[in-house]
């Protein structure tokens, strides 16, 4: 880790959103600040949710965990913070989208 730019974990849950996920995921990898984690929680969606996390997985700082069947938001989240990996912690919904200065500024 880099003592002057500390690793932000983002922490997202999602269950079914196809329809927000991409620009929600878009948000968080177009932010001005990048030495981040990217943790996707899903939680036993039944729609496309997983089709368009895809082509985000070919980035090294994204990982995705899946959850068979609904664990409902408490519990998808709790299982996302065992993954967390930076010094900070930022959590987005998967129907919200950040301004690209948005962990940038906060750290400051």
């Amino acid at each position: 880790m880099n003592e002057e730019r500390p690793l932000i974990s983002v922490l997202m849950v999602n269950r079914n959103h196809d329809d927000t996920l991409e620009e929600s995921l878009r948000s968080v990898l177009g932010q001005t600040y990048n030495n981040i984690q990217v943790i996707i929680v899903d939680d036993g969606s039944t729609d496309a949710s997983i089709e368009v996390m895809e082509p985000f997985l070919a980035d090294s700082r994204v990982e995705l965990h899946i959850l068979p069947r609904n664990e409902h938001i408490c519990r998808a989240t709790n299982i996302g913070f065992t993954k967390v990996k930076g010094e900070w912690l930022a959590r987005i919904d998967s129907d919200d989208i950040w301004y690209p200065t948005r962990l940038e500024r906060q750290l400051e």
